[in-house]
């Protein structure tokens, strides 16, 4: 590349480290690492860089944007999330950018291309859709990046765990002779993937293996019309989803035939909203703080972005089942 074409930002993705460091380095900063002056100099080297002051003024030049990566927003709990994430972003004087995606390998790439194109302070992610590699792509330049709800290797993270819980709540069924169905949502990602874990953990507990899985689309309709079949040759059970919209669905194709509730037939959601409340009999879930949640994710990422993202931060936020109407 030529010294006139190679910019501070290619300098800085050649070397996978923040603008911010590379400008330290080319400054004569010595509050910088020194394997990682190291590889700035080498990117230099490499790319025939020479430094403009203009260029590195405003390269370094701090925004107040902060991105934030979720699914489509059609889902009460990711509504809160966000909603949790903007009042608490707005406390800390950044400017929340809100990226959407559709779960497609094209649609993340083009997302995340987008994402560091305007060079954010840093990016919260609640999208468990995103694979290693993916998230992998955004630590490689160095901004501070927290994930919400799901655990990654070197990545900041605040989520819930929930997996003694289930362990419980599944054999305590078991003990009282009930099947355990499972709602697997097609193409739902880590969340509900460590909540299927959980209970096949507690069949392994008693010598059994988990096979129960029942496969739905992400669809309140086509989930009912599905459940209505199905439970018409159901045993006896325990109906577990991880979001309450695919557990109600269940429910209400069980009152349709007439069977017994809770006696015969539970349902439970490992995430509850304000339907839970709503539905007749109510629907048993975990009481997750989704507003908090976002909260604390923005919260942590302020702390790397004042910290120049030095360290890994992780909390495991708290929670309760809340047992209601629709188990025993």
């Amino acid at each position: 590349m030529s010294n006139k074409s190679a910019t501070i930002y290619d300098v800085a993705k050649l070397a996978a480290v923040s603008l911010a460091t590379a400008s330290r380095v080319i400054n004569g900063s010595n509050k910088v690492a020194n394997d990682t002056r190291q590889r700035v100099l080498d990117a230099i080297k490499e790319l025939n860089y020479k430094p403009s002051t203009i260029a590195v003024e405003l390269a370094t030049k701090r925004n107040k944007n902060v991105a934030i990566i979720v699914p489509e927003i059609n889902y009460t709990y990711i509504s809160h999330v966000v909603s949790g994430l903007i009042e608490s972003g707005t406390e800390f004087g950044y400017d929340c950018l809100i990226f959407t995606t559709k779960g497609t390998v094209k649609d993340v790439t083009k997302t995340i291309q987008k994402v560091l194109s305007l060079r954010p302070n840093g990016i919260v992610i609640f999208n468990d859709s995103l694979s290693d590699e993916e998230c992998e792509e955004l630590i490689n330049f160095d901004i501070p990046v927290v994930t919400l709800g799901m655990d990654l290797k070197n990545v900041s993270s605040v989520s819930w765990h929930y997996k003694v819980q289930i362990v419980d709540l599944v054999n305590e069924a078991l003990s009282r002779g009930k099947n355990i169905y499972f709602l697997k949502v097609d193409g739902a990602g880590r969340i509900e993937n460590r909540l299927l874990n959980g209970i096949k953990q507690a069949y392994l507990q008693n010598g059994l293996t988990f096979e129960n899985i029942i496969e739905v689309k992400d669809s309140y309709t086509q989930t009912y019309e599905v459940m209505k079949e199905k439970m018409k040759d159901l045993p006896k059970s325990l109906i577990i989803a991880n979001r309450d919209s695919i557990a109600l669905a269940a429910l209400n194709a069980a009152l349709d035939l007439n069977l017994k509730v809770p006696e015969d037939y539970e349902f439970l959601a490992m995430i509850g909203t304000k339907y839970s409340e709503l539905s007749r009999p109510k629907l048993s879930s975990f009481n997750i703080d989704m507003k908090g949640l976002g909260k604390s994710g923005m919260k942590v990422l302020a702390e790397l972005i004042e910290n120049d993202n030095e360290g890994l931060i992780t909390q495991k936020l708290s929670f309760k089942y809340v047992k209601r109407g629709s188990t025993l």
